[in-house]
């Protein structure tokens, strides 16, 4: 009997899909088959439907639905479909590795053809993703159908590659995209719950006032059949009103099922309305374990928010998403909001000046004076107006106009410029000389002397920290030394934008992710005071850099989707775009959501910014997410490409970028273990002359990879003493990586946390003397926290003052507290040191 619910009206080709997918699965074939749209377009009753037919086919069937409420709990989709009576059970799924899981499944589908039906997959715990695709690369191998719903997105491409079976590709997937009914659609639904057509009037006025969405319609059409109405001309003014309490009543249930931080962003957006990007509305909100970007997918995929750039409630939803705050609690959360929004407002427009630079990005007010100020032909114009023009422009990625207003070597020859000045355009001009070395249209680097060794002034330090960071001349304890006094004040010299954030990268390199996290935050600030939009931008993408090396990975998305905004609202550099798309890939692989890292990396890259200093990060991205895809070819084709670019101008250390080791893995897939093996031995070797244990840690793990018998045993023993012991590297001491390092290595147990380390921040405090703490020198940053604490501010208050998250200023006061040997925030009321 073909149980077609009376309901599902212009669905006939969906139909006709599941009717050959239950007939292939009963002659023994396997079929994938995603069911995606919107809520209430009938999603359920398809599966439904399917279910029926395999059942009366004499097919086992298993189903299982996703919820907000189960969205973090481990398998929970698992769990349910082993809890049917027509699949085995297992005591802990938990227990269980990926392959056993999956093969629990298959071994049921070989006895008695099987269909899996998931419903509201958008739900999904990221361990029960993780198992399906991996079944779904495994499903040509028994009569399985597995048949998923959700909103767009609900089911992960199988990838082959990704768990050693390579040699198997995985099942196609059917996508079915469910469409609001058509005014004729939505007339033949009445006509079958009416039994027999309507008024046109009142289909017409129905088709609008539903949106062609089933579920309205039939919660409409069964209102006014319990009122005992007619379908008529004059009911057809009650539907727009029915309709709207319709949507409300199905809004207010979803928001009941929501999560407590997906309720505070759902009220966050609704009091915004569209003038916060996602990283102040992540702030607003105070989200703490959910990234905003997930978050904002999430709600998106409900229908409870639209708009990516600058999202916002659809009518109705803001009342009802506010509905359970009381009067003072509104108040306070649009006062909040309206403290945000001047620093998330889109920038205007203005036109661009009619001499403007053929180069140039489009810059905001700020950057078109710095512009022509640098191009001004009077010789009087101050060197140190010139400088900070240069260098706002430089931050701002427009390196190229800074070279062509060769403003750079004529204001160093001119002989009022003071020394101070002098000695920090030299440290700009060689910034750009190295990260841009084939960005001039004018050959200046004749008439400019070479960067002084040692360096003077805190410019050239920042400049000097990188360029040995990044060639690997300079040993890591150097590169902190000379980074640290880049970032202090010093009297009569110049702070720079650019050479500060060379010197908060350099830090990172180094594995000072504290330090360089620390040094950022005024940076971020001070451009922000100044309304420079896209030195913000640019400054919020290396703080999420070291945010994601430091596995940071919610203060990663904050700052990324912030820059993301930005860019979107025309403030971003183009010269950062493979920066920002390599983080975003990144991103997602370091969470496993390798679809989302695959979406990613189709961003488009501008030309101009293959010559960058940013086009190898994304050539290692996306090599990585080839090598996840299982694509070695492509992966080693990019990763090569990355390498050559890095050597040729001399970048070799790998802490900047791993290249080799990756490129390892991909020869290795390639079935060429030699040359996978010359990799990461030439890898290992530059490793150990930089000498930072993460980078060490990384080649080593490659070693143990793709080498055999005693080389690999002794490789891998070493990376797990490396990077497991009880002063791990930051980097590889957040839990998700520490798991990867035991999976790799073969160790066991977590990693021992050094005496008085605890939450996210593990590290060793300074060595004792006498008995008291080694008093180390506050930052800027730590000292204004402290200041702030002291003037009586909360943790987020002072976060809001100073534009950054909560998590910094706790990690700023921890690091007030280690160095001045203080207990807490009660010892804050005597007097911070002269740091004079």
């Amino acid at each position: 009997m073909d149980r077609t619910p009376a309901a599902l009206v212009e669905r006939d080709g969906e139909l006709a899909l599941l009717r050959a997918a239950v007939a292939d699965l009963r002659a023994g074939r396997s079929r994938v088959v995603a069911v995606e749209g919107a809520p209430g377009t009938g999603r359920t009753a398809l599966l439904r439907y399917a279910a029926a037919r395999a059942r009366d086919a004499g097919c086992a069937v298993a189903h299982a639905a996703g919820s907000p409420t189960e969205s973090a709990l481990p398998l929970g989709i698992v769990t349910q479909l082993l809890a049917g009576p027509d699949t085995p059970g297992a005591p802990d799924p938990a227990a269980l590795s990926l392959p056993a899981l999956c093969e629990l499944f298959l071994a049921a589908a070989r006895e008695r053809p099987l269909l899996l039906a998931v419903d509201d997959a958008q739900w999904a715990d990221a361990d029960s993703r993780r198992w399906l695709e991996a079944l779904i690369r495994r499903a040509r191998g028994a009569p399985l159908a597995i048949l998923v719903a959700g909103t767009r997105g609900a089911v992960p491409a199988g990838r082959p590659g990704q768990d050693g079976r390579s040699d198997e590709a995985p099942a196609a997937v059917a996508r079915l995209a469910l469409r609001p009914l058509t005014p004729p659609g939505v007339a033949a639904m009445l006509a079958a719950a009416f039994d027999g057509p309507v008024d046109p009037a009142f289909a017409g006025a129905a088709a609008e006032a539903c949106a062609g969405n089933p579920a309205v319609l039939r919660a409409v059409v069964d209102g006014i059949d319990a009122d005992g109405l007619e379908p008529s001309a004059h009911t057809a003014a009650e539907l727009p009103r029915r309709a709207a309490e319709s949507v409300g009543d199905r809004t207010a249930r979803m928001i009941d099922g929501l999560s407590e931080e997906h309720v505070r962003l759902l009220r966050a957006i609704a009091a915004a309305g569209p003038h916060l990007g996602p990283a102040a509305l992540g702030e607003l909100a105070a989200l703490r374990t959910v990234p905003v970007s997930r978050a904002l997918c999430l709600l998106t995929d409900t229908g409870l928010v639209e708009g990516a750039d600058t999202p916002r409630t659809p009518p109705g939803v803001a009342e009802r998403a506010l509905a359970g705050l009381t009067g003072a609690d509104r108040a306070a959360l649009h006062a909040r909001a309206a403290v945000l929004a001047p620093r998330s407002a889109p920038p205007a427009e203005p036109g661009p000046p009619a001499d403007a630079d053929p180069f140039s990005e489009g810059p905001d007010c700020d950057e078109r004076a710095g512009w022509r100020l640098l191009n001004s032909p009077d010789d009087h114009v101050p060197a140190a107006d010139r400088l900070r023009a240069a260098d706002l422009l430089a931050t701002c990625g427009h390196k190229t106009t800074v070279r062509r207003a060769a403003v750079l070597p004529r204001t160093l020859a001119h002989p009022d410029t003071p020394e101070p000045q002098r000695d920090a355009l030299l440290a700009l001009h060689w910034l750009i000389e190295d990260t841009a070395p084939t960005e001039e249209s004018a050959d200046v680097a004749a008439r400019v002397p070479p960067l002084p060794v040692p360096p003077r002034g805190p410019a050239q330090e920042g400049v000097a920290a990188l360029r040995g960071a990044l060639s690997g001349a300079l040993p890591p304890a150097r590169v902190r030394a000379l980074a640290g006094a880049a970032l202090r004040p010093a009297p009569g010299h110049p702070p720079l934008f650019t050479t500060r954030l060379a010197a908060c990268y350099a830090l990172a390199l180094a594995d000072s992710y504290e330090d360089a996290a620390a040094g950022l935050d005024p940076i971020v600030a001070q451009a922000r005071a100044l309304g420079a939009r896209t030195a913000v931008a640019a400054a919020l993408a290396v703080r999420a850099s070291v945010a994601l090396r430091r596995g940071w990975l919610q203060e990663a998305e904050q700052d990324l989707a912030e820059v993301e905004w930005a860019a979107s609202q025309g403030s971003g550099s183009v010269k950062s775009v493979p920066l920002t798309t390599a983080l975003r890939i990144l991103l997602h692989l370091e969470r496993d959501e390798v679809d989302d890292a695959g979406r990613a990396a189709t961003a488009e890259v501008p030309l101009r910014a293959v010559s960058g200093m940013w086009w190898p990060t994304f050539l290692y991205a996306r090599g990585r997410l080839g090598l996840r895809a299982g694509d070695h070819g492509a992966a080693l084709s990019d990763l090569l490409e990355c390498g050559r670019g890095l050597l040729a101008r001399g970048w070799t250390n790998p802490a900047f970028v791993p290249w080799r080791s990756a490129a390892a893995l991909a020869r290795l897939g390639g079935g060429e273990r030699a040359g996978a093996t010359r990799l990461a031995a030439a890898e290992l070797a530059a490793a150990r002359a930089w000498g930072s244990a993460s980078a060490i840690g990384t080649a080593l793990l490659a070693v143990g990879r793709v080498t055999e018998g005693e080389r690999a045993r002794a490789a891998r023993d070493e990376a797990a003493r490396l990077l497991l012991r009880g002063d791990t590297p930051a980097e590889w001491a957040a839990p998700r990586r520490a798991r990867r390092v035991r999976a790799l290595t073969g160790a066991h147990g977590a990693p021992t946390p050094p005496p008085g380390a605890g939450g996210r921040t593990p590290g060793p405090f300074p060595a004792a003397h006498a008995g008291e703490p080694v008093r180390e020198e506050l930052t800027a940053a730590e000292t204004r926290a402290a200041e702030l604490v002291r003037e009586g501010l909360t943790n987020g208050a002072i976060a809001l003052r100073l534009g950054v998250s909560r998590r910094m200023v706790e990690m700023h006061l921890s690091r007030v507290y280690r160095k001045l040997g203080l207990s807490g925030r009660a010892d804050l009321s005597r007097p911070l040191p002269d740091k004079d």
